[in-house]
């Protein structure tokens, strides 16, 4: 067993399991791997990557350009405090 899940089991499954099962890395970056079979992955790929891609859109890691840090007293990450 690997964490809470038994390896050789999908998270989603077994109802419309397809393919090998395999620990895979959580979207979110959260270091987390959870089994799913490679139909379910794809599943959640398409479900959770546009949320992933629109939280980075909205947050980059990088201040924007025209960033202002002096308007009202904001700043764009923890070592500007």
């Amino acid at each position: 067993m690997s964490g809470r899940f038994e390896v050789d089991e999908c998270l989603d499954g077994p109802v419309g399991c397809a393919g090998e099962v395999v620990e895979y890395l959580a979207l979110s970056g959260s270091g987390e791997r959870y089994p799913r079979c490679e139909r379910h992955y794809q599943g959640y790929v398409e479900r959770v990557q546009p949320k992933i891609d629109d939280i980075n859109r909205r947050y980059p890691a990088m201040a924007p350009a025209d960033f202002d840090p002096t308007y009202a007293g904001e700043r764009w990450d923890e070592d500007d405090y």
